[in-house]
């Protein structure tokens, strides 16, 4: 049994002695001195109360006799709480102490405080802001007590309209993180690889503090916002020496159109090589705020591309055909999305595409691809080669449940015996998503061998495509 002292004076003191009273894991001896008369609690075993002034060193002395482990002081008064300090200090120098602080302290009584190694000053102002900003909408809730207390354990609502809504614990990829409980309503639920994700869960994660940050702005990240959570512009990249003129007047009419439709807040041209002709004097044309034309009059390649992207808080790239295809390996390594034209007018696509094989997988993509969709008004359709013949009723039921979160009928093609590329061979009125991983950004002479559908993306090239980058 530990012997603890603790200096108690004020109404702060009064709330927290009480809390400490009613503690049913106390298993230690309190000293405990105030001024006020404390004797309505001394029916307390292992409590001893003494009513006098503490900063009186020769009293303090007098109940201070033998080895105490910690010293807590906790008053209203700044002058009374600091000459306990010093009072205890004359006592012990080496004695853990905890000393309870309310007010702006003197540099002197700071750079005293700093040098102290076995103080532990706890400044309630911090942690009243700090339990009020847990009551503010859509803020990270942390656990200050347990651990290092730097954020690696974090409490977030999932709300209505997160893309981790409807999402199997086992297609979240948690890399560096973990959900570690959910708690669902009044019940307590241990994560299972098969256990879905409700509106409304609160998920107890934990995991690297700047990764925890990043994975609560993507559970708060509502529906009808992509490019988010990648970036909040657009950027199309126009080289108007390898690009025909019916090319360039092609990529501007399928930026403009991306960006009437989705909610990204800029859309930003960059032109190199820029030529005389109709296409420049479109582009000079456009006057809308939310629109920036860059003309590049210095470089002939597309080496600013990476700076653009973090410069502009770039979401989404859009590129045509033969560009995309030339530099794929460069739009791999910028770890964002990029949208490839096809052989049509986007404005023309009827249906967004999904091909998979692996249910983990589309599940992982499933809000952004939904996403998507849900603003550029196409109808859904995802095509499930299970060559396995295993049970696709868990990716069913995922699709089902965030299709009611897009107001977007999905509609799932489960082809076991006939490959889904020979029904879609020919077409070019599809928006095809595509996982962009190192292999199909690497690309193979033999990658037409594969079973993987992912990585017979090219069968479909004269589609639009949008490629979504994985965690790998």
């Amino acid at each position: 049994m530990k012997k603890i002292l603790i200096i108690a004076d004020g109404a702060f003191a009064r709330n927290f002695l009480d809390r400490l009273l009613g503690a049913k894991s106390n298993l230690h001896h309190y000293i405990v001195v105030s001024n006020e008369d404390l004797s309505q609690k001394a029916n307390y075993e292992n409590f001893t109360f003494y009513q006098f002034d503490p900063t009186s060193l020769s009293k303090l002395k007098s109940i201070s006799d033998g080895y105490f482990s910690q010293f807590c002081i906790v008053s209203d008064n700044e002058k009374e709480a600091v000459a306990v300090y010093e009072n205890l200090r004359q006592i012990s120098t080496k004695t853990e102490t905890i000393f309870m602080n309310s007010w702006e302290l003197d540099e002197k009584c700071k750079e005293t405080f700093a040098s102290d190694k076995h103080l532990s000053v706890v400044d309630i102002r911090d942690i009243a802001a700090s339990r009020l900003m847990d009551y503010l909408p859509d803020m990270p809730v942390y656990a200050d007590n347990i651990g290092f207390s730097e954020g690696e354990i974090m409490e977030v609502k999932v709300p209505i309209g997160s893309s981790y809504m409807y999402r199997h614990i086992s297609s979240v990829a948690q890399k560096k993180w973990r959900i570690a409980l959910i708690y669902r309503g009044n019940e307590i639920i241990l994560p299972k690889p098969n256990l879905m994700i409700q509106p409304s869960d609160i998920l107890l994660i934990v995991g690297d503090p700047n990764v925890l940050q990043n994975v609560y702005r993507s559970i708060k990240r509502e529906s009808g916002q992509f490019p988010s959570p990648f970036g909040s512009n657009i950027y199309t990249l126009i080289d108007m020496k390898s690009m025909s003129k019916e090319r360039v007047s092609k990529l501007i009419k399928d930026s403009l159109y991306v960006h009437s439709k989705l909610n990204n807040k800029r859309l930003i041209f960059r032109v190199i090589n820029p030529t005389l002709g109709e296409n420049l004097e479109t582009l000079k044309a456009i006057k809308e705020k939310n629109i920036l034309v860059l003309m590049d009059y210095f470089n002939s390649d597309n080496k600013s591309i990476k700076d653009d992207v973090l410069k502009h808080d770039i979401g989404l790239i859009i590129s045509d055909n033969k560009y995309f295809f030339k530099f794929q390996k460069l739009f791999y390594e910028l770890k964002i999305p990029v949208l490839k034209t096809g052989k049509i007018l986007l404005s023309k696509v009827k249906e967004g595409v999904i091909l998979g094989d692996q249910s983990q997988e589309v599940e992982n993509q499933s809000a952004v691809i939904t996403d998507c969709c849900a603003q550029l008004d196409l109808e859904m359709r995802f095509y499930y080669f299970d060559n396995k013949h295993s049970d696709d009723e868990a990716l069913k039921e995922h699709f089902e449940s965030i299709s009611t979160l897009f107001s977007k009928r999905i509609k799932i093609e489960n082809h076991s015996l006939k490959n889904p590329l020979v029904k879609l061979k020919g077409t070019n009125d599809l928006l095809h998503f595509v996982m962009f991983s190192k292999s199909v950004a690497n690309g193979s002479a033999f990658a037409f061998l594969s079973t993987n559908l992912n990585r017979l993306y090219k069968k479909l090239s004269q589609n639009a495509q949008l490629f979504v980058p994985v965690s790998e």
